[in-house]
């Protein structure tokens, strides 16, 4: 049973360093500390069928940190724009010395390596279209 909890630890660190690397930095706390800002502003922008999409592409714990914290609301979304998306990050990650859109990029990245292509269409397109664009650029870096 403990191999299974290692097993996850693993990839939820190897996503850590991933993330530091696209972000140029080997610090894996600022880079759960994105990630999870991230993921939890994305998460506020999704319809629920989304998130529950996506969450089933995640490894463990990457799933349990989308999932943390989360209260279904109306279903509405919250940011129209990429800089009020971006602002909502910071928000989370505050205080910090992060460039957040480095970060979020960073994250937007390694999200696109480890689910599918379709997927993450699926998600871009429910996302509105300024937060849509900033993921697919972040993805051609």
């Amino acid at each position: 049973m403990i191999q299974i909890f290692e097993k996850h630890t693993q990839k939820a660190n190897e996503w850590l360093k991933q993330i530091g690397d696209c972000a140029g930095w080997s610090d894996s706390h600022k880079s759960l500390r994105a990630l999870r800002a991230t993921l939890h502003r994305l998460r506020d922008n999704l319809p629920v069928e989304s998130v529950l999409h996506l969450s089933a592409q995640l490894p463990l714990i990457i799933k349990g940190i989308l999932f943390e914290n989360w209260h279904l609301g109306d279903g509405s979304i919250k940011d129209k724009k990429a800089d009020l998306f971006l602002e909502g990050i910071e928000e989370e990650l505050y205080p910090t010395d992060l460039d957040v859109e480095v970060w979020t990029r960073a994250v937007l990245q390694v999200l696109s390596f480890h689910i599918s292509q379709g997927e993450v269409e699926k998600i871009r397109k429910a996302l509105p279209r300024e937060i849509g664009i900033l993921w697919e650029e972040a993805c051609c870096v």
